[in-house]
């Protein structure tokens, strides 16, 4: 019984969404399925891109034995949270094997996979040496450093299967992560989720975040839009019209 549930989840990884009482809306069981190598999410707040990637490192962990899936984040305490939700999800599954290792800020499987939530406020230095990394999961990135991600990266270059994923809100015009998601690169598959579609946030919610945080913090946080960031002694509109191809040279 347990093989063919271990069979049912390869072949549609979010059924083990439903086995953890767990429903999906249609774009996280889109991306839960994905096989995409390069993947950027740009998720208003609370709109469930956390426990869709939790999803996500759950089902490569319990299907594809000796995986190794890394979490990281701008803060420890929220990679450590992202290990906690990974945790309380898989014992919701009611034929889950036994962790055969338990801890903070990592989880091993049975099959040999694992789970580790990286520290992400530093400049990458102390996380280099992991090596073929099926799945990586920056969360959000827009709040990493650029030095954080080129780190990351290398990391999954020997695993065939291997997936890199971005998932944030905008923080600002600058970044790897706002690099990748205003750049015409076709090989990112970009997941762009609006507001309104977490049917579990009310209007009225809304109306009061709106109202509280002001409407420059409102746009970014719910809105996903790129601002400038408010220390900026000029915008990006200004300094992008310093540049142009259109001014020819004096000896043409």
């Amino acid at each position: 019984m347990l093989m063919a549930a271990d069979i049912a989840r390869a072949l549609d990884p979010a059924l083990l969404a439903r086995d953890a009482d767990i429903e999906l809306d249609d774009w996280q069981a889109d991306f839960v399925r994905s096989d995409a190598p390069q993947t950027a999410m740009l998720i208003p707040r609370q709109h469930g891109k956390t426990e869709a990637s939790v999803i996500k490192s759950l089902s490569v962990a319990t299907t594809e034995p000796d995986s190794l899936i890394l979490i990281a984040s701008p803060a420890q305490r929220l990679s450590d949270e992202f290990v906690l939700r990974s945790r309380t999800t898989y014992n919701r599954i009611r034929d889950a094997a036994p962790l055969v290792g338990d801890a903070a800020r990592r989880i091993e499987f049975a099959n040999g996979s694992r789970l580790l939530a990286l520290p992400g406020d530093n400049d990458g230095d102390t996380i280099r040496g992991l090596a073929n990394v099926r799945l990586a999961i920056i969360d959000e990135a827009a709040r990493c450093s650029d030095a954080l991600i080129a780190a990351i990266r290398p990391m999954l270059a020997t695993n065939r299967r291997a997936q890199l994923v971005y998932l944030s809100t905008p923080k600002g015009k600058r970044g790897a992560f706002y690099e990748t998601w205003t750049s015409r690169d076709s090989e990112w598959h970009r997941i762009r989720v609006e507001l309104g579609a977490c049917p579990r946030i009310t209007p009225e919610f809304l109306a009061r975040e709106r109202k509280n945080l002001g409407e420059t913090k409102f746009r970014e946080e719910y809105l996903c839009e790129f601002l400038d960031t408010e220390d900026a002694a000029f915008s990006t509109s200004i300094i992008d019209a310093m540049f142009t191809n259109e001014v020819r040279p004096l000896w043409a």
